[in-house]
């Protein structure tokens, strides 16, 4: 799914590192809203370390 993916943008756009998360988020974990939507700032923090491991 990645490689078709990335055939359909620039290399700038190109996803070339990934994690796939233990579990899904969810409004119990304090991740979504009642409505299912992001919550960004939880999800930043809850997963800070995996997100630097991406960039080093």
């Amino acid at each position: 799914a990645v490689v078709a993916a990335n055939t359909a943008v620039s290399q700038a756009e190109s996803i070339r590192t990934f994690r796939i998360l233990a579990h899904p988020f969810t409004e119990d974990l304090g991740l979504l809203t009642p409505s299912l939507k992001l919550k960004r700032k939880a999800i930043e923090t809850a997963y800070a370390v995996e997100v630097d491991a991406l960039y080093h």
